[in-house]
């Protein structure tokens, strides 16, 4: 990986874990999309690690909620309109990875005013991470291949755009990784 296209995306560790590490990427849109989905499946497996503990589960579902808030934002605002000045054939399927966005916001609004030992509590997260699960693997079915389709100039563009607005974000800098 060349100077240029050497980038580092945060990874979150365990909810309550030090600050997140930097782990280098490549900046090419559709990895950093990719990297972006596994960082959000690391805190749903720190929920599952967090099983019998309410106080952790909490920690977990918050650093989901940052993690998932995060990851809609960037696809919202930078990827899905890359996909769509690319090409009009996935509208509809754009539309229903919208959607899905929406409903992850939605039950993570009603977990926000919950705590672990409130019934459905649980189901509500596990519902949460199939949602997710689903979202995934639709983007990286559909969208991925679409941003892999761009010139190396634009995804690598797309993905600098990318890593930048994880950082306003997370109020972190990217530059002079």
């Amino acid at each position: 990986m060349s100077q240029a296209t050497a980038a580092a995306i945060p990874r979150a560790g365990p909810a309550g874990a030090p600050a997140p590490t930097l782990v280098p990427v490549d900046v090419d849109a559709a990895r950093v999309l990719v990297a972006l989905h596994d960082r959000v499946e690391r805190q749903f497996d720190a929920y599952e690690a967090a099983e019998g503990s309410h106080a952790r589960q909490h920690r977990a579902v918050h650093a989901i909620a940052r993690a998932l808030a995060t990851h809609v934002a960037v696809e919202d605002e930078l990827v899905y309109p890359a996909v769509r000045a690319r090409t009009g054939r996935h509208d509809g399927e754009t539309e229903r990875q919208l959607q899905q966005d929406h409903l992850l916001d939605l039950l993570l609004v009603e977990l926000g005013g919950m705590i672990p030992a409130d019934r459905g509590y649980d189901a509500k997260v596990r519902v949460l991470t199939q949602v997710f699960r689903q979202h995934a693997r639709d983007a990286e079915a559909l969208v991925v291949p679409e941003l892999r389709r761009l010139d190396p100039a634009e995804r690598e563009l797309l993905g600098l755009q990318v890593l930048e607005r994880v950082g306003q974000l997370e109020g972190r800098p990217r530059r002079g990784w």
